[in-house]
């Protein structure tokens, strides 16, 4: 896996960081937010692409 200068990943549920290369603490406060923020969207465009999870 190729990691870009100031890349992040975000896990959706629970919401917590997968991974940081560059981002300083208050960017990724501003990040997490913004993450949570949009959550519901996030997880609707992921549940079209790749169809939802079967119990």
């Amino acid at each position: 896996m190729h990691y870009f200068p100031n890349t992040c990943a975000s896990l959706l549920e629970p919401i917590s960081l997968a991974f940081n290369y560059g981002f300083r603490g208050c960017e990724l406060s501003e990040i997490a937010e913004l993450v949570r923020q949009h959550r519901a969207q996030f997880l609707e465009a992921w549940n079209e692409h790749f169809g939802e999870e079967q119990s």
